[in-house]
């Protein structure tokens, strides 16, 4: 029998859901949110507009007072980035391994208004069976 791995989810923590459309350029700002105990983030984005370039935008860092309200860091934490392509359903899911304590997500949208949208991502505890 060939080897096989069996990834079991034991829990789960939302950082990030929406449906609500985004305007021209406008962002959305997740919530400063505990991940500590968590193994990875994961998550999924669609929109029917491409993102800026690298407008998915995952924020870890050591305390909550690292983050700025309302704006990608610019220091203090460390920053996993992605570019979501309109109506992409095939590379539009990512993962990225917990390093620190605190984390949010935030998505910016290119420069036209949003007719669907919807963002998910969620801390959670991953391990090999």
């Amino acid at each position: 029998m060939a080897d096989k791995v069996n990834i079991s989810q034991i829990e789960h923590k939302h950082l990030v859901e929406s449906i609500t459309n985004l305007s021209a350029g406008s962002s959305l700002v997740g919530e400063v949110t505990p991940v500590d105990g968590y193994t990875h983030i994961t998550g999924f984005a669609f929109s029917d507009v491409s993102s800026i370039l690298n407008g998915i935008i995952v924020e870890q860092g050591l305390q909550a007072s690292d983050f700025p309200a309302g704006a990608p860091a610019t220091g203090l934490v460390t920053i996993s980035t992605f570019t979501l392509s309109a109506n992409d359903i095939v590379t539009n899911n990512y993962a990225i391994q917990v390093v620190a304590p605190f984390a949010r997500v935030i998505f910016i949208n290119g420069p036209v208004a949003q007719t669907k949208f919807r963002i998910v991502f969620e801390a959670r505890i991953l391990r090999g069976l």
